[in-house]
């Protein structure tokens, strides 16, 4: 697996972006070990989880309101949404909320 991406490896991220990925995954992997093979990581370091019908749970970092957060992106059927949680924990729960909520359409 490569880590590596403009959002992971930026100076200013001071190296805590992939720590920070790995809890995520290690969080959804505590609750949901299914994912295990299905999660990837994105050409940017975002970790992907693909759906079954279309399109993908994103869980990754972007500029937002001046600051580098973690965010949640899924599809929807206005395009896409997103969430910004504000804690790692929160970010797990969110992509799993998310991913059940696609799973039952």
């Amino acid at each position: 697996m490569v880590f590596s991406g403009p959002t992971l490896t930026h100076p200013s991220s001071g190296g805590t972006a992939l720590g920070e990925r790995e809890a995520i995954r290690a969080l959804l992997l505590e609750r949901r070990p299914d994912l295990a093979h299905r999660m990837l990581v994105g050409p940017s370091g975002a970790l992907v989880i693909p759906l079954q019908a279309r399109g993908s749970v994103e869980i990754g970092r972007m500029r937002r309101r001046g600051s580098v957060r973690w965010v949640v992106v899924t599809p929807s059927a206005d395009g896409a949404l997103l969430r910004e949680p504000s804690t790692l924990d929160a970010v797990a729960r969110a992509a799993l909320d998310a991913l059940s909520g696609a799973e039952q359409c």
